[in-house]
């Protein structure tokens, strides 16, 4: 048996058809308390992770639909309420949450506490801060700009869409799943949630946090293929998921059938670029390694290969070596903290992979891939080609392929011929990371580091093409399930009826002349850019000038222009 074997016995938790049945619900009372991992049923207590219904789907969704159009969450303070009871439900099962993924994937417990517990429990937090300031309405300048709209008051509105369904992915099944959860609640939609089945532990958890909230409000359904595509067939206002592309094709399909936004996070081929000016290899070493070894590699935003400067090669691929030693020891299969590949069909993804490159194994373990562990060590691919194997899909596995580039327009023309990727790295000095972020497209772009973007809630998170539709994060969260609803409030008696014939026929007619010129002055007069004399652009540095322009013009139609109509006499 490894350390982690005697750490913590398997898990209880095995599928039997459309359940995962607790096979063992008394081994909670046998656990050691005081072992950093329990069983998940210690810490849930006799429990089973069953499908939802198939038939009660939509029944789901109408009740809470129903919760959306009672009006609850209109009002801040439900909004405010319902975030508070949502981080009451993680603290009361963050030792549940913790354990389950830890099953589900062999996560660390301070991994897994770190980069998605303390996420949204700080999500939750930075909304409830400044809930009341972003749902301020938008005030912007109207009669300043265009004289048409005198005395008139617009504002945009930040109103919820409605009833929204998250479904989440199983690499980081916390995170991935409830941080655009909390956006959507305190934007004041109502949730549907689905859990992936892939972490059956998390699911489980997750959905006892929320047993703490109104059901009117959120609901979650569990299960596979199945219910997820009947899930998927009820009117949402929106869609969001988190996952791969052919999925994300299948979501964006759904949404399209009910002419509903989409909001798709899916990953691709993120490229480390190691230029020649970088000036210091070892920061370089240790954080590409952190990104491509965290999770067992099994993260969107992971260096998924290297480009590297021919003359930095042989200095920095020992360097990586290292880097994995320090982080995880000799054999990562004895460590604490090293993940496993989520399940068997991936793992024998990845062998194939293995199998199927051309390029020269660089010796990091003495570990071997281990089917019956799901694991597989660190691997470093050197002399890789564009062409390899281990180039045609998104690895999201512990395999670092390395390619060597002479100039850096070389590997910037690499990344361009693919698809563009969720995040770029660049290690280099300033002027060189400028010229590839200058030259590339991607969802982010990271300078002399790697995924730790991801740990900002003030800048949106998301990818481009390809590799997604749409972001969140902090305020952006807000912004994707908020609706901007312009709300324009004019007088009725203003301006008088003659006037406000300068946008209506007829206009032919030399009596109707007038209109041509007060009516684009009145709704479009002619920008500082659009004009082509120099006194006329001068003119546009006076105060008030688009209002000036039109009083000789108004004051003429308020005298001479006629109504369109007059009232009847009663």
């Amino acid at each position: 048996m490894t350390t982690q074997e005697n750490k913590v016995d398997s898990s209880p938790l095995v599928k039997n058809e459309h359940a995962y049945v607790d096979t063992n619900s008394k081994r909670h009372a046998d656990v050691d308390t005081n072992k950093e991992h329990t069983a998940v049923s210690g810490a849930l207590g006799s429990s089973e992770l069953t499908y939802t219904p198939v038939s009660d789907i939509s029944s789901i969704f109408d009740a809470v639909r129903l919760g959306f159009t009672s009006g609850t969450q209109r009002s801040l303070s439900h909004r405010k309420q319902q975030l508070r009871q949502f981080l009451r439900g993680l603290r009361e099962e963050k030792k549940a949450l913790l354990d389950a993924v830890y099953f589900d994937i062999r996560k660390a417990r301070e991994e897994t506490e770190l980069f998605e517990y303390n996420a949204v429990e700080y999500e939750i937090g930075v909304f409830l801060d400044n809930l009341d300031a972003w749902s301020q309405p938008d005030h912007n300048p109207l009669a300043m700009q265009q004289p048409a709209f005198l005395l008139s008051h617009g504002q945009v509105r930040k109103e919820p869409w409605g009833t929204v369904v998250v479904v989440g992915a199983w690499n980081y099944p916390i995170r991935i799943l409830l941080l655009p959860v909390v956006g959507a609640l305190a934007a004041g939609n109502t949730v549907v949630m689905k859990p992936s089945e892939l972490s059956p532990h998390t699911a489980a958890a997750v959905e006892r946090v929320v047993r703490y909230m109104d059901p009117g409000v959120i609901r979650v359904v569990q299960g596979g293929v199945e219910e997820t595509t009947v899930l998927l067939k009820q009117s949402f206002d929106h869609y969001f998921y988190t996952g791969n592309g052919r999925v994300g094709k299948v979501v964006a399909r759904a949404a399209a059938e009910h002419l509903s936004g989409v909001t798709l996070e899916l990953g691709g081929k993120s490229p480390s670029i190691v230029h020649a000016d970088v000036s210091d290899l070892v920061p370089v070493a240790t954080r590409i390694m952190w990104s491509k070894l965290s999770n067992a590699g099994q993260t969107c935003v992971a260096t998924d290969y290297l480009l590297v400067h021919r003359s930095l090669k042989d200095k920095l691929v020992p360097l990586l070596v290292d880097a994995a030693h320090a982080m995880f020891g000799r054999s990562p299969q004895k460590s604490l903290d090293y993940g496993r590949i989520v399940n068997t069909r991936s793992w024998t993804r990845i062998m194939k992979l293995l199998t199927a490159t051309e390029g020269t194994f660089v010796q990091v373990t003495n570990d071997e891939a281990d089917e019956a562990d799901l694991f597989i060590p660190p691997v470093i691919v050197d002399g890789v080609r564009f062409d390899d194997a281990l180039m045609t899909e998104e690895l999201f596995a512990p395999i670092l392929p390395i390619i060597t580039y002479d100039t850096l327009d070389e590997a910037i023309d690499f990344v361009n011929q693919n698809d563009q990727p969720l995040a770029l790295y660049v290690f280099a000095a300033s002027q060189s990371a400028e010229h590839v972020i200058s030259h590339t497209r991607s969802g982010t772009a990271v300078v002399n580091d790697t995924f730790f973007h991801l740990a900002s809630h003030t800048n949106p998170f998301g990818g481009v093409g390809p590799s997604g539709v749409g972001n969140y994060m902090g305020k952006y969260s807000f912004d994707t399930f908020s609706h901007q609803r312009y709300v324009l409030k004019r007088p009725l008696w203003f301006p008088s009826p003659g006037v406000d014939t300068v946008r209506m026929p007829p206009y032919s007619g030399k009596e109707n002349e007038w209109k041509r010129e007060l009516g684009n002055r009145m709704v479009y007069p002619a920008p500082r850019a659009l004009r082509d004399s120099v006194w006329s652009r001068l003119f546009t540095f006076v105060p008030f000038w688009r209002v000036l322009a039109i009083i000789p013009g108004f004051l003429a139609a308020l005298i001479s222009a006629k109504p369109l109509i007059r009232r009847r006499k009663e």
